[in-house]
């Protein structure tokens, strides 16, 4: 019984010795004491507020006594020492790795020391002199900061340790120094609770210490690849985060290199798959061998395997440890006890000058590696023209970026004329980018960019600022249509900068019609209808573009507040064909009996023209009318325009021809 009485005591020893000891890895190491000394900074402020509130209960305990003066030397001293290490505490130094303690830990010991030496001598200068009442309120003090101060340092036992243990043997001293047996008897006591917070203290510590490991190899366990150890996808592509957020602090890039193995599949086909998994894990280590600790490799899956290099930020080094990567293929793979030649390519980008993002920057490195397989090459560094496309693309939206504050956007304008009267009732406005060196570009091509970069909204916005403006400067009896987006309608704030332009531009809401394209909808409507009925209701008329398209387009009539409805050039162009042209009376029938406006886009021939004129008297958009124009020569065209042509068939739509 004995022996197990001793077995169970080592046990326990051995537990409260680990509680001191960090393992020998030194990121863990690191983390565990990060997590130790972040659980005594949360703990500071208490115990620091309890210093203070301590110290002048003493002095108030003291002061109509002759140590008076002597507490309140003392206590400015303690003020002194916290403030200083309250100061001190807020400076979240970072950890080194080690696997012992670091300064960090050394500083809180030392902390706790200091603080715990101050507090000593409280029995020492006091206790003795002081009145009965006195020497009650001093032990009181004492013993309760030294629990106190253990229990807020118990996730770190060595400074725990070093905060009692001063306190408890000046106490001791102070205690048999009264020459009374009652005092000793404290003393003992003192020393039998001292001991018990002791141990508390460290039990704590050591499962403290357990719950940390446990959640780091859980951590580490989630984001390494189980086959070579490396960091998986995930670990990567925070440590690629990491990167981009310390080439924004510091201004220092890094490299990307993408690394594939050349024939892995056939060395999997013809010497088994834990043959290729072996190649892989020796693959691992030898890249691993090749860089500095502060260089990361990674596998992303299969044989394919991504390095960061940092503060890599010229081609010349990037080609150094290029070909370090490459020459550590050189020697052969024994797989089975056979030697196995495999190559490896490799692709890199400059964090730098080739990226500015996670996937911009692999899209880079990834292009880089195609273009080494390629050619047969063993790596390659992104060039702009391994993608013609990116250059361009990213020369456009760098150019984008500018356009608005410089004023670029110019809109022209396309009259709609209706067939009944014969009078221009209308124009759609189309945006045009007026780009320095490459001439008006069309919306078609610079809104899917503008909408990948993020500033298709402010674009749109620009967009009605020019229509209301040049509302306002045309006549009364026209409206102007402005195309928008899904993903405008959708914007909180959409419906009032419209309402603020009209406003900004005295022009009556009427005067404006929005156009939604009708194959953007699907999936949308609950977002758009409620800033469409704000708009409805403040008078802005909505139009329902590339009607007939196929895109649920009776659901969208039912649902939303529209004024008309724009008929989609695929079916204008083939008319008089007998289906479109029953698909075209048929629209234009329903429309007319759910009270909305017809137009048909993209009229461009006479027969066209003749069809709708006499079959549906609707209004009409295209080249028979005019072809978009600018706002000066759209005046000039409204005020030479002569509706009758309209109105006579085949003839007049060719004398519209010969005009336009």
């Amino acid at each position: 019984m004995l022996q197990a009485f001793y077995s169970k005591v080592r046990i326990h020893l051995n537990r409260l010795r680990g509680a001191l000891t960090y393992p020998a890895d030194p990121l863990s190491a690191a983390r565990l004491q990060s997590e130790q000394y972040a659980a005594v900074r949360q703990n500071t402020p208490g115990m620091m507020a309890a210093n203070v509130c301590n110290a002048l209960v003493l002095v108030a305990t003291l002061a109509d006594t002759a140590l008076a003066t002597r507490a309140m030397l003392w206590c400015v001293i303690l003020f002194a020492v916290t403030f200083y290490i309250f100061i001190r505490s807020r400076r979240r130094g970072a950890i080194r790795h080690a696997t012992g303690p670091t300064s960090v830990g050394r500083r809180a010991v030392a902390y706790a020391l200091a603080l715990g030496s101050v507090w000593a001598t409280v029995p020492l200068l006091f206790f003795l002199e002081s009145g009965p009442g006195a020497r009650l309120m001093v032990i009181s003090l004492t013993a309760g900061m030294m629990f106190g101060g253990a229990f807020s340092l118990s996730r770190a036992p060595l400074a725990a340790t070093a905060f009692a243990t001063p306190v408890a043997v000046a106490a001791t001293i102070t205690l048999i120094g009264g020459h009374d047996a009652n005092l000793a008897n404290i003393a003992i006591v003192l020393w039998i609770y001292l001991s018990v917070l002791l141990w508390n203290v460290y039990v704590e510590a050591a499962s403290f210490k357990d719950r940390v490991l446990t959640q780091i190899g859980s951590e580490r366990e989630a984001r390494t690849d189980a086959l070579t150890g490396l960091p998986n996808r995930l670990a990567f592509a925070d440590a690629m985060a990491r990167e981009f957020g310390r080439m924004q602090r510091s201004g220092s890039g890094f490299l990307l290199l993408c690394v594939d193995l050349d024939d892995f599949k056939t060395v999997n086909d013809r010497f088994g798959h834990p043959a290729g998994d072996e190649l892989l894990a020796e693959a691992a280590r030898r890249m691993r061998s090749c860089l500095r600790v502060s260089d990361v490799v990674a596998r992303l899956g299969g044989d394919e395997f991504a390095i960061i290099a940092t503060d890599v930020t010229s081609d010349d080094a990037a080609i150094v440890l290029a070909d370090r990567i490459v020459a550590c293929f050189g020697e052969a793979f024994m797989l089975d006890g056979v030697p196995v030649h495999s190559s490896a390519s490799v692709g890199g980008a400059l964090a730098s000058k080739d990226g500015h993002d996670q996937r911009e920057l692999m899209k880079c490195a990834d292009l880089a590696l195609y273009e080494a397989k390629r050619r047969g090459d063993c790596w390659r560094l992104f060039e702009v023209a391994h993608d013609p496309r990116a250059g361009e693309a990213r020369a456009m939206e760098h150019d984008l970026r500018r356009a608005l504050s410089m004023e670029q956007f110019e809109q022209v304008y396309a009259p709609i004329a209706d067939l009944a009267s014969g009078e221009i009732v209308a124009c759609e406005a189309k945006l045009r980018w007026r780009h320095p060196t490459r001439g008006a570009i069309a919306s078609e091509i610079f809104l899917p960019i503008a909408e990948r970069i993020g500033v298709a909204h402010e674009i749109g916005f620009r967009e009605v600022e020019l229509a209301c403006a040049a509302a306002a400067a045309a006549p009364d009896r026209l409206r102007i249509t402005v195309n928008v987006s899904p993903a405008q309608f959708e914007r909180p704030d959409f419906a009032e900068r419209v309402l603020e332009a009209l406003t900004r531009a005295d022009v009556a809401p009427g005067r404006i019609e929005l156009e939604i394209s009708e194959w953007a909808l699907p999936g949308r409507q609950a977002g758009c209808g409620a800033t469409a009925l704000k708009l409805s209701r403040a008078g802005v008329g909505l139009c329902l573009g590339d009607f007939g398209a196929g895109y649920a387009s009776l659901e969208h009539l039912r649902k939303l507040p529209l004024a008309r409805v724009n008929i989609h050039r695929g079916l204008v162009r083939d008319l008089p064909a007998a289906d479109c042209a029953a698909i075209v009376r048929g629209i234009a029938g329903m429309a007319g009996a759910l009270g909305l406006g017809v137009a048909a886009q993209g009229v461009d021939s006479a027969t066209q023209l003749e069809w709708l004129s006499v079959s549906v008297g609707c209004e009409a958009q295209g080249a028979m009318i005019a072809e978009p124009m600018s706002a000066q020569e759209l005046g000039a065209f409204i005020r030479d325009w002569r509706p009758k042509g309209l109105l006579k068939g085949v003839a007049a739509g060719e004398r519209v021809e010969k005009r336009a």
